[in-house]
């Protein structure tokens, strides 16, 4: 794999590819069902902005690392989380980080509830 490829975080690597940030969202979608689209679509979070928030709220990669990888400027990661706190009506990343745990936790339970019907 190219050295270009290769990040690390916290002393783990990260191969990061052109649709790794698809990748991402695939596997968060199937593992927390379709909670991830419910809230983006709930707080009109755009496919972008939903990339950026799920970067810090997965791996809590800092705007210099986002920015990095989306080859971004570090000006835009901000700009983006603040359009998407903007949208929830929050003013703090930890109250948003804990609003999409709380929605994810909500709606898994409330699957698992009609499940059980």
């Amino acid at each position: 794999m190219n050295e270009d490829l290769l990040h690390r975080k916290n002393g783990d690597t990260h191969a990061l590819g052109t649709t790794d940030y698809d990748r991402m969202n695939e596997f968060l979608i199937q593992e927390t069902g379709n909670s991830i689209d419910v809230f983006s679509n709930r707080y009109q979070i755009t496919k972008r902005e939903s990339e950026i928030f799920l970067m810090v709220a997965i791996y809590g990669f800092s705007n210099h690392e986002i920015a990095e990888r989306c080859r971004i400027s570090e000006k835009t990661v901000k700009i983006h989380l603040a359009n998407i706190m903007n949208k929830a009506g929050i003013k703090s990343m930890r109250k948003l980080l804990s609003l999409l745990f709380n929605h994810v936790i909500y709606l898994q339970e409330a699957n698992t509830l009609a499940e059980k019907k």
